[in-house]
């Protein structure tokens, strides 16, 4: 990863943090990324930052946000509408999607884009009482009460006095059964006056339909809340790939075949390969 690369990164975790009040509230809300690394990051101390570090931050804070430009792929144009939907008209979706179809980009643009969107990842570490905190952060609200109840019902009251609000769990794959299951009492208290996308990869759906074939506990009332369906959408297509590389300035269709070849339909693999083909000059 060149510097180029990681000043487009640490311009992007700027603007992700103007949603927090600290590093250790940003820190919370990604996967694999703790307060020091956050702060390396922020006062140019990238030589003790791994490029797996670089690679965990830049995909959860919307890397290629600055002259990238989005493109209309399949998932792109599938995410705005649902998540329009559920925040115009208070609904419920669950999500899954393939890895590397660009949901979390999606996902975070739309939430820099629009008002009252509370936008939270997923992480495996938490547990009901964590998950709640995190979610508080992420409202701005400091004073966090001790219990998961009263924490539930503070972010709950939180969420409904915004005008159209809309939460979106990304990464929901990573979250612990009785995570899962508090967010089914969240979206009771906030039923009509709030939207909600629960959104992970492919094996998101398959664990909760396979939940209820089993009969485990709360597992129904998860895909009850999701209206017992979820909107589910493979790996990108071929389409997909060449629309992102001619929305980022690159037109070699010998290039762009070879793009599509290496990255098999993942758009975190293409998007890394087009920025070093443009920024190298190799094609254009």
């Amino acid at each position: 990863m060149n510097h180029e690369q990681k000043k487009q990164i640490k311009d992007a975790l700027v603007r992700y943090a103007a949603n927090y009040t600290n590093d250790a509230a940003v820190a919370n809300s990604l996967e694999g990324v703790n307060a020091a690394t956050i702060a390396l990051v922020m006062n140019y101390n990238w030589e003790m930052v791994t490029d797996a570090q670089w690679d965990m931050l830049a995909r959860q804070v919307g890397f290629y946000c600055g002259d990238w430009k989005q493109a209309e792929t399949t998932a792109n144009l599938l995410l705005r509408v649902l998540l329009n939907d559920a925040q115009n008209y208070a609904m419920v979706y669950g999500v899954a999607m393939a890895t590397g179809t660009g949901k979390t980009f999606c996902a975070t643009q739309y939430a820099r884009q629009n008002h009252n969107v509370v936008y939270i990842n997923g992480r495996s570490n938490y547990n009901r009482k964590t998950f709640m905190a995190a979610l508080l952060q992420v409202c701005d609200y400091t004073d966090i009460p001790e219990s998961t109840p009263d924490r539930l019902k503070m972010a709950a009251t939180l969420i409904a006095a915004k005008t159209q609000p809309l939460i979106v769990i990304d990464e929901a794959h990573l979250l612990k059964d009785r995570v899962l299951h508090l967010i089914v009492l969240l979206a009771e208290y906030l039923n009509g006056q709030a939207g909600l996308i629960l959104m992970g990869d492919t094996t998101l759906r398959t664990r909760i339909v396979e939940g209820v074939r089993l009969k485990k506990p709360g597992f129904d009332d998860v895909y009850k809340m999701t209206g017992r369906r979820f909107v589910t959408l493979g790996n990108a297509a071929p389409a997909d790939v060449h629309a992102v590389c001619r929305a980022n300035g690159l037109y070699d269709e010998d290039a762009i075949a070879y793009i599509n070849t290496q990255s098999n339909g993942n758009l975190h693999i293409a998007t890394s390969l087009i920025t070093q083909i443009v920024r190298t000059g190799i094609a254009a």
